[in-house]
């Protein structure tokens, strides 16, 4: 019998017609994907794994809305 063997995955890739990321950025703390960092009163970062943070007033706030909408 083949014997199982634990690897580490990849690192995430974020696929994007966006340009790089300059200055200021986040990680999502689930999956590690960049972000610019969220501006004041702006809209919500909105992650892949479905993770959403937003600036409150230099509070960042996160929140789980999946994309399916369950």
């Amino acid at each position: 019998m083949a014997k199982h063997t634990a690897h580490t995955s990849p690192p995430p890739i974020t696929y994007t017609a966006r340009p790089a990321v300059h200055g200021p950025a986040m990680k999502c703390t689930r999956c590690a994907r960049v972000y610019a960092y969220p501006l004041p009163g702006g809209p919500a970062i909105r992650c892949e794994c479905g993770w959403r943070y937003t600036n409150n007033n230099g509070m960042i706030e996160e929140e789980f809305k999946p994309r399916i909408g369950v």
